[in-house]
């Protein structure tokens, strides 16, 4: 602690000119972590080295403590500024602050109950039930498809094998003959059978041209092929997904978990704000004029609970009674 104070003074002494009116008594034993005062305000080592980050080198560890005491010294004279110049507005500040320090807090709170609340499965019954309640809201704004692309040199005489495979693919959706084919025969093989790729991505694969279309190739069934640069590029297409078209469940599922993630978030917050407000008004804590929005502001929904999932439904939300008359 004795060379971290003496690497703070002398840093002090090298870069805070603005502190050179204040005595400073480093050698006495109750002062002796203090490094920058400014008026009433004191900084003491400690701070510094509280944030200062670990494993820093001597040298890094001056620059930090110098950075550090410098943007000290300026945040207390700005305050001090502040406070002279906008006096005025000093309630007007202060609101502005609270309410600040309140959203943080409330935040807080919030997070509180969900971290120990949520449940973060979400099954695939719940992502499905999801998916068919809210199709019309995963439309496609450009074509998915799904296949595969093999490229082979021109001289490649085992065409007919492999395009007899391919015909396979197109059958079953089964690629694993024509991996197999492609690896004994050391091929460029692009399995994209297992995931819905955008129809740009597909044909990135193949001899492309960008100022070409080449929508007309969704329209083919079975295998096909381009050449190009004395090479021949054989793919097949297993399934489209359109553009304007509802996108294969597949496609969406992150987008459906993020979703459920973020109800399941809404509805715990939403139910113990509700709990809050009725237990506060069963025991007498909260005082209104207005007898309607009191009775309103009591009532805790039930949790709608599906057959299916377990998916809120906050247009069906089935509410408590009202208890009594409240005091």
């Amino acid at each position: 602690m004795q060379k971290f104070i003496q690497i703070i003074t002398l840093t002090l002494a090298l870069s805070v000119t603005a502190c050179r009116h204040i005595p400073m008594q480093m050698g006495d034993s109750a002062d002796v972590d203090v490094v920058a005062k400014v008026d009433d305000k004191t900084l003491l080592g400690a701070d510094i080295k509280r944030d200062m980050p670990k494993n820093l080198s001597s040298v890094d560890s001056v620059t930090f403590a110098k950075m550090y005491i410098e943007n000290w010294v300026l945040n207390q004279l700005k305050m001090r500024r502040a406070e002279e110049v906008l006096s005025s507005h000093q309630a007007d500040i202060e609101r502005l602050v609270e309410g600040y320090r309140q959203s943080l807090i409330m935040r807080q709170l919030d997070q509180y109950y969900i971290d120990n609340t949520i449940d973060l499965e979400i099954t695939d019954k719940q992502l499905s039930a999801y998916y068919r309640a809210n199709s019309a809201s995963f439309k496609l704004d450009h074509n998915k498809v799904r296949g595969v692309v093999v490229k082979t040199p021109k001289n490649f005489r085992n065409t007919s094998t492999l395009t007899t495979a391919l015909k396979g693919v197109a059958k079953r959706g089964d690629a694993e003959e024509v991996r197999a084919l492609c690896e004994k025969h050391n091929l460029q093989f692009s399995d994209l059978t297992s995931q819905w790729v955008t129809y740009s991505d597909f044909l990135s694969n193949l001899p492309t041209e960008r100022s070409s279309s080449y929508t007309s190739l969704l329209g083919k069934s079975g295998v096909q092929q381009m050449s190009s640069d004395g090479a021949t590029f054989y793919f097949v297409i297993i399934d489209i997904a359109r553009k304007g078209e509802v996108a294969p469940l597949e496609c969406v599922k992150e987008d459906i978990r993020r979703r459920l993630y973020a109800e399941r978030r809404t509805d715990i917050v939403g139910r113990y704000e509700a709990e809050l407000k009725r237990d506060a008004i069963i025991s007498g804590r909260v005082t209104l004029v207005d007898s309607t929005l009191l009775q309103s502001m009591s009532y805790v929904p039930e949790q709608a609970v599906s057959v299916d999932t377990t998916i809120v439904d906050t247009e069906e939300i089935i509410e408590e009674e009202i208890p009594g008359d409240i005091d």
